[in-house]
């Protein structure tokens, strides 16, 4: 019997140096600035330097600057939380560099005694501060650089989380002043407009003059970054999403714990956190660095940029190669500007510990004290001479709107705002009128002027309507936008912007769809809809439903009238489908009835009636399920919603539905149709023989699919006959899927019978004990009663050792069934609670001989799991938090820690929930979703499970998904491995994710009978160009390098039974039409596909292809082809297309 890690450890800590604890604590990096610009790697051609430390500046949280050129700076001490009698006293700082030689001089303490502020923003006067609940007005009446007075401007913000709180203050180019807050915020704030309500991450948007708050977007898990590009395009950075740079849509939602049915995805799935946002300008940097997004990678000591493309009606955003890299752990870049110098400036939070609920409060290297701005500047270019704005003339700021350095436009604009509306019209009006037409940035001046109108809240239609007629397609976008918002002072909002939503540009169409969904008119859906005569992507995809959805309550009256069509039948489909509540079941059903319902709407439209429909309409629903033409999976899928509709609403198709029975009956009905009859007959409560239920369970020949699901369904029929079936099943000598099957049904009828059958297998041979287990741990008395079995009871160890791990990953409190598995298998007392002294022996044995590429071997093995809860760069499983930076942010300790006490500190956003359901279930997962009477939880299989929220009885916090004791089976050795592979992560070698867009979730075919008879059969290009069922893919991922190992991959025995074969596919996606290019490693024995057509791999090869998701193939021959594969996509210069990994593969 193996020792577990903590075993081993105890034996040895005898040789453990006591003072290793100690030390480890107070094993910090140099603090003094030039150690750590001098661990700086700066980016070819650029250099940094120091502008500001302590004392002059501490803690940075948030800066901003002002006309004068000064930084003011939001420093909190306090963070993360005011200890036992301590007294919030943190400041406002503002740093200037009186004498100009690129450092600060001077530091003003402006204000004090705040709790955690999280924002600061010049403006009105004084300043902006984010303090706790509420953001409040400080203002110097006296002139003498301190604070006089302080008002509340806005309360009710939540403060569950203090690094959640409201933060990232931007003032934007319309005038209105944005903030972020984060997710496990909920916001109730009273306003002159009534009461506004986030309850999670978003953007706000707030009018000063008016009080007017509305919410910009939703979602996201720690949005700290947000900015616009010279045309007014938003982007926000997500500080614990995992998604990287983030295209804002007005009005949109974006992934976060609780979201809505839909939402929008980031442009960098797989992503480090990033905090901040800059979008570079100015004439000091170099024409290669213009418009890049600027962000920081806080946790592997980075400060990156992307460069942003146009992709459709979105972007695509590439990284580039990072300003800096740190190999100073307490370099915590976490705010970046452009500066008023040309120059990029970045706050330096300095800390060893950056994470937050993750590390101990009170941990001792948390630092309270230092900070520092650092100045990034290009070598050999000159810096820009500030401009004196503060005194300037009106016409002279006008001026300044045209300047090519973002942070010249932006303080001009507010300087303009701030003053005398009647004086700055008529000057804007003049130096409007003065703009030629012929300049190359005309249009971009008299952008200018329409912001400029639009932040001192003044219309000007006429200007509008030019700019909405610009040759320049940004330009008509940005003024689309200021159309919606100025659509009840137009006088005909509808007619101006009908003609932008089926303009050539589809970001124009993209604004358009969105300003028409402010129109309080019922015309308003029509006018959007026009947008499907037009090519659609994702985002306008997306906006159409969104607009659909927030419209319906003036279009759905005159639709249910029959009194529109909303201009055709498609529109009339899309609507319907985007709003999905049972109001549009009726004019669903007529579409259908028609038989002229496109027929791409087909599916989602029978899903949704199977859902949501009455009897009659379910009938519907039924045939089609019945149809043999239909695919496999969409037939299932229209059973199971079928199978829903009668245990969520209590309906079902009339009659006694005879043709269910010859479903299940019928050994050539497809397996998961076949499984998907069974599952809607005890939906049904149809009887177990005339259904053929009892029959399908008890087939040895049928496929353990169905039979699992006809078991479970009699378990849903209850009654004698079905119990006798399933009793039977549990005590025989099925195959183990099966029996394990029978043991969960047989619980529904009689528990404890059930737990003696269980320990009767464990006790056997050839049970899964993971599958016995969970068939009984995941119901109401079950762990209890499979522990009261097993007393007495002798068990294989290996036998045991597997279902204790089941019983730590179950639902609920299994503590007694644990302790019972170790007993009967002779375990011991499993996981013990690694000590400090533990931990800080590890820390150093894995740092001295841990091997970090035979961790990544370790890190990949089945039994572990790790792939499959975690993801690195986007690819794995999204059960725990991604991992590729984890070696650069989090500490030593916490590294071991997180393996062996997952409980002790659950990264934010990865809390998992305990249900208990009416039917006697438990269930844990992270919840992903609440809304219209559903509850989405991912379980720790990476499942999406969705409950009634009827059935559910009681919720209760539960804990990590990650059970204690997975490591069990590892040695001692093998562990440091592990350790040593993931604290290399994100740190600078071969362990750090690059800039490239390499396929790094891939699908291999499993050799199981029947992927080898397919391929025997029609040969593998026959296999693959047709997708043949037989076929079973599994998902593997590449190493952190890009690279698919060959040799881990099944191998296959082609027709000839003479070329041993690896079949693996991988999946990309484009927005737009185009040609892209494919880099492989090695061709040497390699065939492939695109989207099921022979292609001939080259090194580099460049391929047209359409929008939308694509699929490469490739077969390698293990005889003469290369031990490893690595297949990169890339632009093709010229080429709208922009590929890049799939969403989720």
């Amino acid at each position: 019997m193996s020792r577990s890690p903590l075993t081993t450890l105890a034996a040895l800590l005898a040789i453990a140096l006591p003072a290793s604890a100690q030390r480890e604590l107070t094993d910090l990096p140099d603090p003094d600035p030039e150690a750590e610009r001098q661990s700086f790697e700066v980016l070819d051609g650029f250099e940094a330097s120091l502008w500001a430390a302590e004392p002059l500046v501490y803690k940075p949280i948030q800066m901003n600057w002002d006309e004068h050129g000064r930084l003011w700076v939001a420093c909190s001490s306090t963070y993360p939380q005011l200890q036992p009698g301590q007294e919030a006293n943190d400041r406002i700082l503002v740093l200037e560099d009186a004498d100009g030689d690129g450092t600060a001089d001077t530091s003003t303490v402006f204000a004090e005694g705040l709790l955690i502020p999280t924002g600061i923003l010049p403006g009105d006067g004084g300043c902006y501060v984010a303090n706790s609940t509420e953001i409040l007005h400080l203002a110097d009446l006296d002139g003498d650089g301190k604070a006089d007075t302080r008002r509340v401007v806005l309360s009710g913000f939540g403060t569950e989380d203090t690094h959640h709180i409201i933060h990232t203050f931007r003032w934007g180019y319309d005038g209105l002043f944005y903030f972020n807050q984060s997710v496990y915020i909920h916001s109730h704030v009273e306003t002159p407009f009534g009461p506004r309500r986030l309850g999670g991450g978003g953007i706000w948007q707030y009018r000063p003059e008016t009080g007017r708050l509305e919410v910009f977007a939703r979602g996201f898990v720690n949005p700290w970054g947000h900015h616009y590009d010279r045309v007014g395009q938003h982007f926000a950075t997500d500080g614990a999403g995992f998604e990287g740079v983030a295209h804002v849509v007005p009005g949109a939602s974006y992934t976060a714990i609780s979201n809505p049915e839909r939402f929008l995805h980031g442009l960098n799935p797989g992503s480090p956190k990033y905090c901040g946002a800059a979008i570079a300008s100015g004439r000091h940097l170099p024409d290669d660095l213009q418009g890049d997004l600027i962000t920081n990678d806080f946790r592997a000591n980075r400060v990156v940029r992307f460069a942003l493309e146009d992709d459709g009606s979105g972007f695509v955003s590439r990284e580039q190669e990072p300003l800096i890299r740190s190999s100073h752990v307490g370099f915590r870049p976490i705010d970046v500007l452009n500066g008023p110098d040309g120059a990029i400036y970045v706050a330096d939070w300095y800390n060893p510990i950056i994470q937050h609920g993750e590390v101990d409060f009170r941990d001792d290297r948390r630092d309270h004290e230092r900070g520092r701005i650092w100045r990034i500047t290009a070598k050999d270019r000159p810096l820009i001479d500030r401009p004196e704005l503060a005194d300037a003339p009106t016409p002279e700021l006008l001026d300044h709107l045209t300047a090519p350095e973002g942070w010249t436009r932006e303080q001009a604009r507010r300087l303009l705002k701030d003053r005398d509306p009647g004086e700055v019209l008529a000057a804007l009006d003049a130096w409007t009128d003065a703009v030629d037409p012929a300049n190359p940035g005309a249009d971009f001046a008299r952008l200018e002027a329409l912001w400029l109108h639009q932040a001192i809240d003044h219309t000007e239609p006429s200007l509008l309507g030019s700019l909405l007629q610009s040759a320049d397609p940004d330009i008509r976008a940005a003024a689309a936008r200021v159309a919606g918002a100025w659509h009840d002072r137009l006088s005909d909002p509808l007619e101006t912007l009908a003609p932008l939503v089926v303009d050539e540009h589809p970001r124009v169409r993209l604004e358009a769809i969105r300003a028409v969904s402010l129109v309080p008119d019922p015309r308003a859906a029509e006018v959007a809809l026009r947008a499907l005569s037009k090519p659609i992507d994702t985002e306008l995809d997306y906006a159409l439903y969104l607009t659909a959805r927030e419209t319906a309550p003036l279009w759905m009256p005159p639709v249910l009238a029959r009194q529109s069509d909303l201009g055709g039948l498609e529109p009339l489909a899309f609507a319907l489908l985007s709003v999905g509540s049972p109001e549009v079941i009726r004019p669903l059903m007529i579409l259908l009835g028609t038989e002229e319902l496109p027929d791409s709407y087909e599916p989602e439209a029978l899903a949704l009636i199977g859902r949501l429909g009455e009897p009659d309409d379910l009938r519907r629903v039924f045939d089609a399920a019945l149809d043999p033409s239909r695919p496999d999976e969409r037939r299932a899928r229209l059973l199971d919603a079928l199978a829903s509709a009668s245990r969520d609403r209590r309906v079902r198709p009339p009659g006694d539905l005879p043709e269910v029975a010859a479903l299940i009956s019928t050994p050539d009905t497809p397996p998961v149709v076949r499984a998907a009859a069974a599952r809607a007959a005890g939906a049904w409560g149809l009887d177990p023989r005339r259904s053929g239920l009892a029959v399908l369970a008890s087939d040895d020949e049928a496929p353990a699919l169905a039979r699992r699901a006809a078991l479970a369904a009699l378990a849903e029929v209850g009654g004698d006959e079905a119990r006798g079936v399933v009793a039977a099943l549990a005590r025989s000598a099925a195959p183990p899927a099966v029996r394990a099957g029978a043991i969960e049904a047989l619980a529904s009828f009689d528990l404890d019978a059930a737990a003696s059958e269980g320990v009767a297998a464990l006790a056997g041979s050839g049970a899964d004990p993971l599958a016995v287990v969970a068939a009984l741990a995941g119901r109401k008395g079950g762990p209890e009663a499979l522990a009261a079995a097993l007393d007495g009871v002798d068990l294989p160890p290996d036998a045991a050792k597997l279902a204790a791990r089941a019983a730590r990953a179950a639902a609920g409190d299994t503590s007694t069934l644990i302790d019972a598995l170790n007993r009967a298998g002779g375990l011991g007392g499993g996981p013990t609670m690694a000590t400090p002294e533990q931990v800080q022996a590890l820390v150093a044995d894995f740092r001295s001989q841990g091997d970090p590429a035979r961790g990544e071997r370790i890190f990949r093995r089945d039994e572990l799991q790790c792939i499959e809860c975690h993801a690195i760069a986007g690819a794995g499983g999204e059960v725990g938090p991604g991992l590729e930076s984890i070696g650069a942010s989090a500490p030593d300790d916490y590294l071991v820690e997180s393996l062996l006490i997952p409980d002790k500190a659950i990264k934010e956003g990865y809390h998992s929930l305990l249900v208990a359901t009416d039917d006697g279930r438990l269930l844990t997962g992270i919840p992903i979703r609440e809304a219209d009477g559903t509850l989405v939880l991912r379980d720790a299989e990476g499942a999406e499970v969705a409950l009634s929220t009827d059935s559910i009885e009681e919720r209760a916090p539960g804990n990590s998904l990650m059970p204690a004791g997975l490591l069990d089976p590892i040695t001692r050795s093998e562990l440091l491995d592990l350790l040593a592979f993931l604290s290399a992560l994100g740190e600078p070698g071969p362990y750090a994710v690059g800039t490239e867009v390499v396929a790094r979730s891939w699908e291999v075919v499993v050799d199981d009978g029947p992927a080898g008879d397919a391929i025997r059969r029609i040969g593998v290009e026959g296999a693959i160009s047709g997708d043949d069922p037989g076929l079973s893919w599994q998902p593997v991922t590449s190493l952190v390098s890009g690279t698919l190992p060959i040799g881990d991959l099944p191998a296959l025995t082609s027709y000839n039974n003479a070329i041993p074969l690896a079949l693996a596919r991988t999946r990309f996606e484009t927005t737009s039409a185009g040609p892209v290019r494919l880099r492989f490693s090695d061709t040497e024995g390699l065939s492939a596909w695109l989207d099921g057509s022979p292609i001939t791999p080259a090194w580099t090869i460049d391929l047209d292809v359409g929008p939308g998701p694509h699929t490469l193939t490739v077969a390698v021959d293990r005889h003469r082809g290369p031990d490893a594969l690595r297949v990169t996509f890339e632009d093709v210069p010229g080429s709208p297309a922009r590929p890049r990994p799939a969403v989720g593969g």
